[in-house]
């Protein structure tokens, strides 16, 4: 029986124990820290992204028996594009330096003069929010008929 017992005990033991390799990598975004070769059981590392990008998710993983757990993913900014805010009339209501939103952040538009916003029951016409990288310009048409 003793040798039943370590077939089916040791296995149990070193599955129980198992390490975790290397943190996987995450697209605009990297391991902080610590970095090592291996990870024990229960140890952790920290996500951080690049400049300008949003932490979406735990930024603490964790490796549990052999797996890591779920990480963040890092999403991208929205960059203004200067071509497109004509095109459309608009200028930017608030005046800033950057041209660089964060996934989430509301950015606040105004019709250039002799244009306007079509009436809607939107409260904001002029407000946009920055998702996933991607902006949709509100439009200004021109007042003349």
């Amino acid at each position: 029986t003793k040798d039943l017992l370590s077939v089916i005990l040791y296995p149990l033991i070193l599955f129980g124990h198992q390490d975790c390799a290397s943190p996987p990598v995450i697209k605009n975004g990297a391991v902080l820290g610590p970095l090592l070769e291996s990870y024990k059981n229960g140890s952790w590392v920290e996500y951080g992204c690049q400049h300008y990008h949003f932490l979406d998710g735990p930024s603490t993983v964790y490796c549990d028996h052999g797996n890591w757990t779920e990480q963040p993913t890092c999403l991208e900014p929205c960059t203004l594009n200067v071509t497109d805010m004509d095109s459309n009339n608009l200028t930017l209501k608030w005046r800033r330096e950057e041209l660089v939103f964060l996934h989430g952040d509301l950015i606040e538009f105004e019709c250039k003069q002799g244009y306007s916003f079509l009436q809607t029951a939107i409260p904001s016409p002029g407000r946009t929010q920055c998702d996933h990288g991607r902006l949709n310009y509100p439009k200004c048409p021109s007042l003349e008929k």
